[in-house]
């Protein structure tokens, strides 16, 4: 059952689930508006030493695009300076090998595929940074003219239009990176690490970033025919059974969210099996001690509500899921899945008894015998005379507790009590009015609007209809 909630402000926020014998499944969230450029557009045209910076730095970039796209290792030999650190040129090699036809990768798959791929220089704001002095004194000593640390964007899209893989559009990731100029031609130095932020007032560790599929060793790709087109299984070493697995569940659980939700939404999704805690922590921009009893996230870069589009939106399965019967990652992934199909029209501040809840009855449906097979903690409770007396409060999924179980628990018990006794029509209008959020008032006017009774008389009936399933 799920069993802690991490919410984190800016590009990607998200809950993860414990893997344990209830209910296993994920959902996260984000900004609901697309994600803002690392600088204001600027009017002000730039200088003649700014735009031949631009411009030379661009060209570089340029070369820097069709590398990695091409998966030649051996070409960032010329694109990166020699002053540039091992971890840094470490990094950029393990983004080239990805995209390389060579490489064994098993039964999991081929190289990932982009449809686009692409670094811009960024527009810029604000005090510049500057290149550590160690690193300039280095590139100085060997020639250089001129450094520069300046915003980058990378965009990409996966595979689709031009070539197999998800069909999705272009996701923009935001970073620093750090130039050095010899004579007409610029060379790679490396990130934001060799580069001193002016904006700094104390030596604070720096959060972490979004990257993309890329960032770790051994990743592969694999096509898989649903409903909207090809979904994409992205996978890491040692996640054979994993992705085999996830393969063949992956159409029947995109049918699964058609029969309940419609087919108003993509009916395809990439979906990625991390082989170690590093990979699911990096790709989900968590710590590792807090999600190392998780069995998935669903993470996503931005929302672009003029678009309709969710931007970036991936299902992380967490190394734990190479443990898991095939009927419980099913579970996951139509849970998954549902915040993929819902995500448009889920507010921030939507309450989790809902929006946990929901999915959950979804994953849930039809896998269990008995409401102590799927609610074995809450139904301890209900035995002992602890019925819930509310619909659990956000605050309840915050901590991996008891609480917390009992608390995702009674989310799926109500959801499952609304499709019992009103019918999942009913419990399909509840998440599309609930959803949209607001306080306490206007939650409780569209409970009322989608099932016809008021939230206290609604809360009431549950209660009676727990009582039952617990004495039955």
């Amino acid at each position: 059952m799920t069993a802690s909630r991490l919410r984190t402000r800016g590009v990607t926020a998200l809950v993860v689930a414990a893997v344990t014998l209830g209910p296993l499944a994920a959902c996260s969230g984000a900004s609901d508006d697309a994600a803002a450029p690392s600088g204001s557009v600027s009017t002000t045209p730039l200088n003649p030493f700014e735009q031949q910076r631009t411009d030379g730095v661009g060209a570089l970039l340029d070369e820097l695009s069709a590398v990695v796209r091409s998966g030649d290792a051996s070409g960032l030999d010329d694109l990166i300076d020699p002053a540039a650190p091992a971890a840094f040129r470490e990094q950029m090699t393990t983004m080239v090998s990805a995209f390389a036809a060579r490489g064994d990768r098993g039964d999991r798959g081929g190289p990932l595929r982009v449809a686009s791929l692409s670094y811009r220089v960024a527009p810029t704001v604000g005090a510049e940074w500057q290149m550590d002095p160690r690193v300039v004194a280095e590139v100085e000593a060997r020639g250089s003219s001129d450094t520069w640390v300046t915003p980058v964007e990378l965009t990409y899209a996966l595979g689709g239009a031009a070539a197999p893989g998800l069909d999705e559009p272009p996701v923009t990731l935001n970073s620093m990176m750090s130039f050095a100029r010899y004579d007409d031609d610029w060379k790679l130095v490396g990130d934001a690490d060799i580069a001193l932020d002016p904006r700094a007032v104390e030596d604070v560790p720096r959060g972490p970033v979004e990257t993309g599929p890329w960032a770790f060793p051994g990743v592969a790709a694999a096509d898989v025919k649903t409903a909207g087109g090809l979904s994409t299984v992205l996978s890491y070493p040692g996640t054979d059974t994993t992705v085999s697995r996830a393969r063949r569940l992956l159409p029947g659980a995109v049918e699964a969210v058609d029969e309940f939700w419609g087919s108003d939404w993509p009916r395809r999704a990439a979906v990625v099996a991390t082989g170690d805690d590093a990979e699911f922590a990096g790709l989900t921009r968590t710590a590792t001690s807090e999600t190392t009893t998780a069995a998935a996230a669903t993470v996503y870069s931005s929302i672009d509500r003029r678009a309709k589009q969710v931007l970036g939106q991936r299902i992380v399965l967490s190394p734990n899921a190479r443990d898991l019967s095939e009927p419980a990652l099913s579970v996951i992934l139509k849970h998954e899945l549902l915040h993929v199909a819902t995500r448009l029209t889920t507010a921030e501040n939507a309450p989790m008894w809902l929006t946990e809840g929901v999915p959950e009855y979804l994953g849930r449906k039809g896998t269990y015998r008995e409401f102590v097979d799927a609610a074995p903690d809450l139904a301890v409770e209900v035995a002992a005379g602890r019925v819930p007396k509310t619909l659990p409060a956000d605050s309840a999924f915050a901590v991996d507790s008891d609480a917390a179980r009992v608390a995702y628990q009674s989310a799926w018990s109500f959801a499952a009590f609304v499709a019992d006794e009103y019918g999942e029509p009913k419990l399909k209008d509840l998440y599309r009015k609930v959803s949209a959020g607001g306080d306490t008032d206007t939650v409780d006017a569209a409970v009322k609007s989608a099932v016809g009774a008021d939230k206290k008389v609604l809360v009431e009936q549950w209660q009676k209809w727990l009582r039952a399933q617990v004495r039955g």
